[in-house]
């Protein structure tokens, strides 16, 4: 059932963005380094979001937040490397989610 499906989600959009709301200062170019919660929260999304329904859902999220809020490509693409993190996918606002 659809209803259940959503509740038994692992992440929401919401709660993805909620967690990756230390990274904003970075991304956007206020601060010169991501926070020990941005990477937290870095870390956190990538272990949750481990089926291919999760990454695409995932990557629709941050790409509208993204465009919403100024992230500078740069440095998001910089995030995994700067937290430590190995991502599945490529940050590049024109990824197809769906692939």
């Amino acid at each position: 059932m659809v209803g259940n499906r959503c509740v038994h989600a692992v992440i929401s959009c919401q709660d993805a963005l909620v967690a990756l709301l230390p990274c904003k200062p970075f991304v956007t170019g206020g601060s010169p380094s991501p926070s020990a919660p941005c990477c937290e929260g870095v870390s956190k999304l990538n272990a949750e979001a481990s089926t291919t329904e999760e990454h695409r859902e995932l990557c629709r999220c941050l790409k509208d937040a993204a465009h919403d809020i100024g992230v500078m490509l740069e440095r998001a693409k910089e995030l995994p490397q700067k937290c430590g993190v190995n991502i599945s996918m490529p940050i590049d606002p024109n990824i197809d989610c769906d692939t």
